[in-house]
């Protein structure tokens, strides 16, 4: 199974949507927002089967995103959040604290974390930064896609 990882997309729409129209041309209905969406408006957005999301340090009208969220049939919750799809056992956050602990703690097959805008991948256990979906900071908006078969992933350029 592949999953779709997004971090710091910071309203920008016409990326968000392009990130969601390539994960739905590659059939992938899973994805992770690690936070920093920033306003309820870009939520509709994200019009995939199944969403798991974190609050970034930026994300404004909490109480509206959620309920926003809602709408869709996901909860952005306060990270770190652990989680297990299709057995492996994941943990996502938006900011890095604690990052070498989770990693290090052999409770984890993946480490999910967003906030720093730069794309970043280590193994043993796999751990991702996807980078910002906005672009904003470094002129290139990514994301990445995870294959929890195999713990490769495959970080895309918009």
């Amino acid at each position: 199974m592949r999953i779709g990882v997004i971090a710091d997309s910071h309203d920008r729409l016409d990326y968000l949507k392009k990130a969601i129209n390539i994960l739905k041309d590659r059939d992938i209905s899973t994805l992770i927002h690690l936070g920093d969406y920033i306003s309820p408006f870009t939520i509709p957005l994200l019009e995939i089967n199944k969403v798991y999301g974190v609050f970034g340090n930026n994300d404004g009208d909490r109480l509206l995103l959620r309920e926003e969220a809602k709408k869709l049939g996901f909860s952005i919750l306060r990270g770190p959040q652990s989680m297990e799809i299709e057995g492996r056992r994941i943990v996502i956050m938006h900011e890095p604290r604690g990052l070498e602990s989770f990693r290090k703690s052999g409770l984890y097959d993946v480490v999910l974390y967003g906030h720093t805008h730069k794309l970043d991948k280590k193994n043993d256990p796999l751990t991702v930064n996807p980078g910002e979906l906005c672009g904003y900071l470094t002129g290139n908006g990514t994301f990445v896609i995870i294959d929890l078969t195999t713990l490769t992933c495959e970080f895309i350029s918009i």
